[in-house]
């Protein structure tokens, strides 16, 4: 096995580390055992155990004769040390083994996760998304297990945008079929009939706008997306621009059998962009405008009762929609359970991007009596 050039540098660093410590600990010992050897050698006079003791030896003292002492803690004269004395080197070659098997051990623990590490963004590189590293970690509690959720994290995002985009691709390539074939079956009547040409004309008018439309609302949701804007920001009164909106929207309303109702007062300067925050405004009401039933009213209600904060609140009186889908009307080309409406179902997926880049959040819910309600809230610069 391949341990890296990071297991190396752990081992030696480890190596070095060991060693130094046994050195320091070995010349301790070194320095008391000969501090225990240089100790004072004590005389001792020698007397008889009784008055009339006579020499048993040739070695043994005369009465009255000196004799050296033993050091304290050390075998009488003429007794080998206990156990024998070990060999020099022993202690230096378990001290040096000790060593290389403690770094082996420590090298290997510090440098396995980097080295799964490494494979798991190879792996990503190569397209596999569904690489996960924490199970590799076992049960690591440190900064490198940190890491590892991180990556798996940050996978898991990467395979969620992709997946993304694949959606956005195909319901791209489905809202683009339709208005084709009907640009090619219309051309095809032109061809047959020569008399409908005018109206044939007015047909191919109509899905060329209809088409023209879906390009740009796919070019905003890139650009959002992508985290890029139409222009800079700058200084504008939300307010003020809710105002125009819901002007603009009263027009449409009663063209289609139905009111709106504006209250708002103050204002709200923030940096911002105002094209973006304008079509997110005007697709949420076109969107309550569109699923309205005729003779109600829509509220559109503005709230600055919390210290730098505006919250905008836009109700409708249509038929809601499912409690599992308040979350997925945001996502592009949704349009729930009514598909027959007009429309590609970007208006509020652009309009979600477009508040979410302001810092702000966009939620639905149903009404008790009926309708959906949408609430924006932006925060202030």
């Amino acid at each position: 096995m391949n341990m890296g050039r990071l297991f190396w540098k752990f081992f030696f660093a480890f190596l070095a580390a060991l060693l130094v410590a046994g050195v320091g600990v070995g010349l301790a010992v070194f320095l008391f055992h000969q501090q225990s050897v240089a100790q004072p050698v004590r005389l001792e006079r020698q007397s008889p155990p009784w008055p009339d003791a006579r020499p048993s030896g040739p070695d043994e003292p005369r009465f009255g004769e000196m004799r050296l002492a033993p050091p304290d803690g050390f075998p009488p004269r003429g007794l080998p040390p206990p156990g024998g004395q070990p060999p020099p080197l022993l202690p230096i070659v378990a001290a040096l083994l000790a060593s290389l098997a403690a770094s082996a051990l420590l090298a290997w623990y510090f440098a396995k996760p980097v080295r799964n590490l490494r494979w798991a963004l190879g792996a990503l590189s190569e397209g596999k998304l569904e690489t996960r590293v924490q199970p590799l970690m076992g049960r690591r509690r440190d900064e490198i297990a940190d890491l590892g959720r991180d990556f798996d994290q940050m996978a898991q995002k990467l395979s969620q945008l992709v997946e993304s985009q694949r959606s956005l691709l195909h319901d791209v390539s489905h809202e683009l079929r339709s208005p084709l074939a009907r640009l090619q079956a219309a051309v095809g009547l032109a061809r047959q009939d020569p008399a409908k040409i005018a109206a044939t004309f007015d047909r191919i008018d109509r899905e060329v706008v209809r088409l023209d439309r879906l390009v740009g609302e796919l070019m905003t949701l890139s650009r959002l997306q992508a985290g890029t804007g139409e222009e800079g920001k700058s200084r504008l009164d939300v307010i003020e621009l809710v105002a125009g909106i819901a002007d603009d929207a009263r027009f449409e309303a009663r063209a289609s059998g139905c009111d709106l109702n504006f209250s708002a007062s103050g204002e709200f300067v923030i940096d911002g962009k105002a094209e973006l925050l304008h079509r997110a405004f005007e697709n949420v009401v076109r969107n309550a405008i569109k699923f309205t039933h005729p003779g109600t009213t829509i509220e559109l209600e503005t709230d600055l009762s919390v210290p730098r904060r505006l919250r905008l609140v836009v109700c409708d009186c249509g038929p809601g929609v499912l409690p599992s889908e308040l979350e997925a009307i945001f996502e592009p080309f949704h349009r729930g359970a009514d598909a027959s409406a007009d429309g590609f179902g970007l208006g509020l997926a652009i309009a979600r991007r477009a508040i979410e880049a302001h810092g702000g959040t966009i939620r639905a819910a149903n009404r008790s009596q009926g309708g959906l309600c949408i609430e924006i809230v932006l925060p202030a610069a």
